[in-house]
């Protein structure tokens, strides 16, 4: 599709203002459909202060010409505030992102000032961090006003920060931008999600690469760069092919460090549309004879859906056709479920709970055998790990996990102190095995969590890291599972009463609505997003997202399962 670039005049004309206003949102305003990471480009002009406006009317047509700033740099929105205001304003602290459906309304306070107020979807920080709202969370912000020497009203005191709505201005003035780093013990990409500028993307994630991943995510991940590593030129983008220029300091660093540095600034540039190719250099020597890594965002391979039918465990090869691991009579007696399956073709390791959730278990896909790993009081569902770690623990959590393998050996403790004292429903460890999903009860709330994971020389985990709450539109959650880099799809409710459905739920990004589920529905399993999603009714019943509509798989199956 053809690049353009609209002229978006918003003029705030006749507007019919109270003492309770609506912000102007009607007029000519055409929008274009840009992809995730860059394509196209809006233009917006503000108006400056007319003659004569009350206060009300001031911070309605402020709050218009905010969304113009990214054009002028707030040129336009400064008219509206006293010079040592407009000084020490800094709009670009925090983007306050509202429903498209919603208005901002003003009204004047008591104390003659004036107070807008809508709902609020999320907030992106300086950095280019989203934090997502609780369902009906509201942003309020209040203005003070004084008339300047011309006996006009300006504003001289406000907040940092700017409102834009969530399509129309937000879609269009800001991207997401992936920044990645590594997985240590894959050497995978992961991605730590941004929202920049469009016009100051690529440069805005190369320089957070250069800075470092999230705090949230630093237990999880490493960087190739080195610490002291900055640009020595401006990052240059000229018909499609990016320029880059680090410091000399690179040049020290052993060359398979080198390589995935490397790796990490051409993924995180390749991301925006407007790159096609990235040449990178110190101040007079060109990188290109460096080896150059081809390293993955998301390791997942192609795999059998995995089920346990009959209390046996096994893989569905056709319509209702299953085929079950070998005959073993514990089986009849272990009463398996929640079943996990190693990232292996064919499967050849499963794990399971068993009597009753007491026990998990190993089983071998090749022969049946049974092995108990652990026993607890009310144990977690297992989740595989890339690396053939099986993660479990008690629900009712004293603050650790633990991590098993089908080999001979005692199982291993993960420090998690913020899980302390919450009741865990469901956890999933991400593909390149940096990051672990957890959905948990507390205080009467169900949360979603994601945290990084430390892991010693070997791979083997060893500790949490800080819990971030994603998903926090979602009142409830009963699963959860990994679809891509920075996107999870959650089973859940977005308030009590409501129906369950699929949720998209983006890490550093927004939770939206995936699509409606089959009546009963009480577990899924994921592979990718380009991939069907796989659902299983409580009547036992499994189904398969195709194309716009459910297909059913097989039936007669109690758990269901594909590798993680």
């Amino acid at each position: 599709m053809r690049k353009s670039r609209l002229l978006v005049v918003l003029a705030v004309i006749g507007l019919l203002l109270s003492a309770c206003s609506s912000l102007p949102r009607s007029g000519d305003v055409h929008a274009v459909n840009p992809s995730k990471n860059e394509a196209g480009s809006v233009a917006l002009v503000g108006q400056p202060p007319p003659e004569g406006a009350t206060p009300q009317e001031i911070v309605d047509y402020f709050l218009v010409a905010c969304r113009a700033g990214g054009e002028d740099d707030y040129a336009v929105a400064r008219q509206y505030l006293l010079p040592k205001t407009s000084a020490e304003w800094d709009p670009k602290t925090e983007v306050r992102v509202y429903p498209e459906n919603q208005n901002i309304t003003t009204t004047v306070t008591e104390s003659g000032g004036v107070r807008a107020r809508v709902g609020s979807l999320g907030t992106l920080s300086a950095t280019g961090i989203y934090n997502e709202s609780a369902n009906n969370a509201v942003f309020t912000a209040d203005f003070s006003l004084a008339k300047n020497q011309d006996g006009e009203w300006r504003i001289v005191s406000l907040d940092d920060g700017i409102f834009l709505a969530e399509r129309m201005f937000f879609g269009q003035l800001y991207v997401e931008a992936p920044v990645y780093f590594l997985a240590p013990a894959t050497e995978s990409l992961v991605a730590d999600l941004h929202w920049f500028p469009r016009r100051e993307a690529p440069s805005r994630a190369l320089h957070a690469l250069l800075s470092g991943p999230s705090p949230w995510l630093r237990d999880g991940v490493t960087s190739a760069v080195p610490e002291d590593t900055r640009l020595t030129k401006n990052l240059q983008i000229d018909d499609g092919v990016a320029h880059v220029e680090l410091s000399p300091n690179v040049l020290a660093i052993p060359q398979r460090q080198r390589s995935l540095m490397l790796a990490q600034v051409r993924s995180t540039l390749l991301a925006f549309s407007s790159v096609q190719s990235v040449q990178i250099s110190v101040p007079g020597e060109a990188l290109d004879k460096e080896v150059v890594l081809e390293l993955s965002e998301y390791p997942y391979g192609s795999y059998p859906l995995s089920v346990i039918s009959g209390g046996v465990p096994g893989t569905v090869v056709d319509q209702d056709e299953i085929e079950s691991v070998p005959a073993n009579p514990a089986f009849a007696d272990l009463g398996l479920t929640d079943l996990a399956v190693a990232y292996q073709k064919p499967p050849s390791s499963y794990a399971a709970l068993a009597r009753s959730g007491t026990e998990l278990v190993a089983i071998d896909g090749a022969t049946g055998n049974v092995r108990t790993l652990t026993t607890g009081a009310s144990l977690i569902a297992p989740s595989f790990d890339s690396l053939g770690w099986i993660w479990s623990g008690e629900r009712s959590n004293n603050g650790s996990l633990t991590v098993s393998t089908a080999l001979e050996m005692e199982p291993l403790t993960v420090a998690a102190p913020a899980l302390q004292g919450m009741n865990v429903r469901d956890f999933a460890v991400s593909r390149e095995g940096s990051r672990i999903v957890i959905v948990a009860e507390s205080g009467g709330e169900v949360k979603t969590y994601v945290a990084g994971i430390s892991r010693s020389s070997d791979g083997a985990p060893t500790s949490l890291g800080d819990l971030i709450q994603v998903g926090r539109r979602l009142a409830d959650v009963t699963d959860v599972s990994w679809v891509g880099p920075t996107e999870l799809m959650a089973l859940g409710r977005s308030a009590a009463g409501s129906d369950t459905s699929l949720y998209s739920l983006r890490l550093g990004g927004p939770t939206g609505r995936a699509m409606n589920v089959q009546e009963g529905t009480a577990a899924l399993t994921t592979t990718r997003a380009s991939q069907p999603v796989v659902i299983l009714t409580e009547s036992g019943r499994v189904f398969e997202r195709d194309a716009s509509s459910w297909r059913n798989r097989a039936s007669s199956v109690s758990s269901v399962a594909y590798p993680g």
